[in-house]
């Protein structure tokens, strides 16, 4: 029985492995690489793209959702392409042309301002655009990534766009080597559009700068864009409407590692149905990335123990950052 269990695990792996593979190998056949345990150098082979050529945006296809809710993370037996989809309507755009709105071009977002007890707004940077991006405009990836966001930012592909009051797109560097994911915006976040700006983002940039990590050289975003109702936790079919969002965002960064902070962001970014308990404090090599799982900042609030297991794992992310010489 056992022995049949793990064959059929082994064999779920392998389709959604399939599926994201197919998502992506058109333009990058080496993005998606799958998972190893451990990574011992970063891998020498990288997408290529013409000089000068910035990554373009590419509405990914819908991820089918299981008609059985109840399942496990890749649902039934059947093959994705014989998964029933769920329609919640396409993205409006943002404009006619469907570009992005233009933002200031210089000096904190005009939602940059803190917003009720405990609030954390992201550190004032030259050029933070309403997006959260930090110069969007100065590079290819900046101006991919803005483009990403003008035609993302009115989505409405699950409930969760009509009861937001901000898209949270994400906040930092689009040049950065480093992208920390967390699980989905809370109420702040959802009040400013910014990630990480409440409690939990205010004990992030602590732990941080403890280990001698700015924000202003990482990116930080989310699984979700978008709040769910009271922060609940969520839910399976918002996750995979939201994901190709993600993986757009990390496939233009192109960072030399990934931190997924929680549950829900280290089962998405690994596709697998382990706790985090379970993954966290290792090291695993994804989409030509070096990742690490690990607590997320609100488990250290409400249980102050996760900490210490934070800023372990924190120091092994230092460890590799200075391995792989990137300036933090």
């Amino acid at each position: 029985m056992a022995d049949e269990k793990d064959a059929q695990a082994r064999e779920a792996l392998a389709k959604i492995r399939r599926f994201l593979k197919a998502r992506w190998e058109e333009d990058d056949p080496a993005l998606f690489t799958g998972v190893i345990v451990p990574p011992k150098a970063r891998s020498q082979v990288a997408p290529t793209r013409p000089a000068g050529q910035p990554a373009p945006y590419h509405a990914a296809p819908r991820p089918p959702v299981s008609a059985d809710r109840g399942s496990d993370r890749w649902g039934s037996s059947a093959t994705p392409a014989d998964r029933p989809a769920v329609s919640y309507g396409a993205p409006r755009p943002a404009s006619p042309s469907g570009g992005a709105r233009p933002g200031p071009a210089a000096g904190p977002a005009a939602g940059n301002r803190v917003a009720g007890p405990g609030a954390l707004a992201p550190a004032a940077a030259p050029g933070l655009h309403e997006s959260g991006l930090i110069n969007p405009s100065a590079s290819d990836k900046g101006r991919a990534l803005l483009d990403m966001y003008g035609k993302t930012k009115d989505c409405t592909r699950c409930p969760l766009g009509k009861t937001r009051k901000k898209y949270v797109f994400g906040t930092g560097n689009p040049e950065a080597e480093v992208v920390f994911v967390g699980e989905a915006p809370g109420e702040q976040e959802d009040l400013q559009g910014f990630p990480f700006v409440g409690p939990a983002g205010k004990l992030l940039t602590t732990m941080l700068e403890a280990v001698g990590i700015h924000r202003d050289r990482v990116f930080i975003c989310n699984v979700l864009k978008c709040r769910p109702p009271a922060n609940r936790p969520p839910e399976l079919p918002e996750i995979e409407e939201c994901e190709p969002y993600l993986f757009e965002q990390i496939r233009t960064i192109k960072p030399k590692v990934i931190v997924a902070l929680g549950r829900y962001a280290a089962q998405s970014m690994l596709q697998t149905k382990k706790t985090i308990g379970q993954v966290k404090s290792r090291w695993f090599r994804i989409m030509d990335a070096d990742l690490i799982a690990t607590y997320h900042p609100s488990a250290c609030l409400r249980y102050p123990p996760n900490k210490k297991v934070v800023e372990a794992d924190l120091n092994l992310l230092k460890a590799r950052l200075d391995q792989l010489k990137v300036r933090t």
